[in-house]
């Protein structure tokens, strides 16, 4: 069995329901509820898409499912979890690495992600502010397009480096929308992102500045496995981790880099927990010869644990 490092989803395949029916058939799920708190809990099991789509809700509800499907692994098969060597998280979904690596427990992860929520959805509002999904151009392309030209410079940065040829810019709404016609004139593939902020950018600096005080009275300890950061895409190296979660909210998440990075140092299977599959694609077209496995949803959980 080789080597495992398992992965988290970030924001954008979030569903309504989600976590709900684990809730309702395994009862050692429900003290991370209970620290998610009763309204959160419901507006996850029963509240509308956008209500559990605002960055602020969404970032404890997530954490929430990630913690509660890794404990579900772990309490009823733990021989998922053989040869486990690694992880890294896509954005929010970095918080679920940093439990499962034990530089934090879950109730810190729970903690830090609300207000990380808060702050980012403050920064947001008032600003029409959008996401894009740049589909089949490098990020050298992405960059020559960008920069230099005054409808979008300092309006619109590269926000996350997902693969070879799917890079995600983030910034001011119009400037998005005319980046976005840009590219359709030149036949180029671009797709808006359902999200509610200009995340991973310098629009998040109120944020960023806001967080680190929250950091500093956190409590880190030294990782048990190998944990991939995304501001460096690189095995941590012992950086404080306040610097390095505080620069993830306004710095673009190098998850290319941190695939490669995995894949060098010996990773050979990969497990993802969602929600959704995007990680598991990227993996799958980007690199040969790797298992991949997705849990995507709470169906896809009840059916590996009662197999």
């Amino acid at each position: 069995m080789g080597n495992l490092a398992v992965i988290f989803a970030g924001q954008g395949s979030q569903y309504e329901g989600m976590g709900s029916k684990l809730y309702d058939r395994y009862p050692e799920i429900r003290g991370i509820y209970d620290r998610l708190g009763r309204e959160l809990t419901d507006m996850s099991f029963r509240g509308s898409i956008d209500d559990i789509s605002k960055t602020n809700n969404l970032q404890p509800i997530m954490i929430a499912f990630q913690l509660a499907v890794l404990k579900l692994i772990r309490t009823h098969k733990p021989d998922l979890l053989k040869g486990l060597m690694s992880t890294c998280g896509l954005s929010l979904g970095e918080y679920s690495a940093l439990a499962l690596s034990e530089i934090i427990d879950e109730g810190d992860a729970l903690r830090l992600v609300a207000v990380r929520g808060a702050l980012m959805g403050e920064a947001s509002e008032n600003r029409n502010s959008k996401m894009l999904a740049i589909l089949k151009m490098t990020e050298d392309e992405v960059r020559e397009v960008l920069q230099g030209n005054p409808k979008f410079e300092e309006k619109v940065y590269i926000a996350n480096i997902n693969s070879s040829r799917q890079i995600i810019v983030s910034g001011e709404g119009d400037a998005i929308d005319e980046l976005k016609d840009f590219l359709k004139a030149n036949r180029k593939l671009a797709k808006p992102l359902t999200v509610s902020g200009a995340f991973h950018t310098p629009f998040m600096e109120s944020a960023r500045v806001g967080f680190m005080k929250t950091l500093e009275g956190t409590s880190f300890r030294v990782p048990e496995i190998s944990y991939y950061p995304n501001v460096t895409g690189e095995k941590y190296d012992g950086t404080p981790m306040v610097h390095v979660l505080s620069e993830q909210i306004v710095s673009p998440v190098l998850l290319y880099k941190t695939f490669k990075n995995m894949v060098d140092d010996g990773v050979t299977r990969f497990l993802e927990i969602g929600p959704g599959g995007v990680l598991s694609t990227i993996l799958e077209r980007e690199f040969e010869g790797l298992e991949v496995s997705t849990i995507k949803n709470d169906d896809d959980l009840i059916e590996l644990l009662e197999a």
